[in-house]
């Protein structure tokens, strides 16, 4: 008997070591989350974006997609020019959580950009290679939970896009822990202390990485479905949208069922993929532009808009 109160007793010490443990690195995460990553702050900061755009005077205009868009426009420029071509204030603002792609649009969308409060007179979709064919959403299940799923869609999640039991449980371990929901996050930070000169390295490392512009017959059923679930909402809501083909490093075309699928249901699709051809050299990592290509990315793209916008009903 006593025997079984020493080994319960070392048991009961050891579980309680790791649950302080995991409390821990939880408090931790909590407290750090900003410096863990600039991606989470601008994430969070999302609704806010949404909001103070809303507010502003002139024409609204909102960009969506990832880092592509995020590093490749000058939006104060792109203001600018507008504004001048135009003639009447513009302000221009940005929605772009790095890796993501439609089914993470989708979500973020309806919740920060559809709100009545928050619509923008145009929503700008800017995607890159395969982006428009979409992860699954077991793939995506920790953002998705973390950050861009609201309570009230966790119901359309579970029933559209979370496939078996495991996808379902990463989803409520990731809603209720940001440690578990940042690992992906916190994995670079701590690699950058074993390796130095990690941080700088990883972006060289992605570039010899496939960019996504082959997929399978899956990712494009997806990819199709979640297409036409964004520009249905938006039509509900009295939102115009317009995507814009982002360059990138790798010659790309956009596939010609998401392009007929955009130019039947949306203002259209601006290919400055195809229209403005740049060198290697403006892509320093292989995919985003440099501070060079995106002036010149943002004054094409200036140029490109302007006419459809003029066009548009006050």
């Amino acid at each position: 008997m006593s025997r079984l109160r020493e080994v319960v007793g070392v048991e009961t010490r050891t579980i309680l070591v790791v649950v302080l443990g995991l409390l821990f690195v939880e408090v931790a995460v909590r407290l750090a989350g900003e410096r863990l990553s600039g991606d989470v702050v601008h994430i969070e900061k999302i609704g806010e974006i949404a909001g103070d755009l809303a507010q502003a005077e002139g024409f609204r205009i909102l960009f969506v997609g990832n880092s592509l868009i995020g590093d490749g426009l000058d939006s104060e420029r792109l203001e600018s020019i507008l504004a001048e071509s135009l003639r009447i204030p513009v302000r221009v603002a940005k929605i772009r959580p790095d890796g993501t792609s439609p089914l993470e649009w989708y979500y973020l969308i309806d919740r920060h950009v559809f709100d009545p409060g928050a619509r923008p007179d145009v929503l700008v979709i800017a995607f890159g290679p395969g982006h428009l064919f979409d992860r699954s959403g077991n793939q995506a299940v920790l953002r998705l939970a973390a950050h861009h799923v609201a309570w009230d869609q966790v119901g359309e999640v579970f029933a559209e896009d979370l496939e078996g039991f495991d996808a379902g449980a990463q989803f409520v371990l990731a809603r209720v822990s940001r440690a578990y929901a940042l690992r992906d996050r916190v994995q670079p930070r701590v690699l950058d202390q074993v390796i130095p000169g990690y941080q700088d390295l990883a972006p060289l490392i992605l570039r010899d990485r496939p960019t996504g512009a082959e997929v399978d017959a899956g990712q494009e059923q997806r990819g199709t479905r979640l297409l036409e679930r964004i520009l249905g909402r938006a039509q509900r809501e009295g939102v115009p949208v317009l995507f814009v083909a982002m360059p990138s490093g790798p010659g790309w075309v956009v596939d010609p069922g998401v392009e007929r699928l955009i130019r039947e249901h949306s203002l259209g699709l601006l290919d400055l993929n195809e229209e403005l051809p740049l060198p290697p050299e403006r892509f320093p990592d292989g995919q985003h532009l440099d501070d060079v290509g995106r002036r010149i990315f943002t004054d094409s793209l200036a140029s490109s808009i302007a006419p459809l916008l003029s066009r548009m009903p006050e």
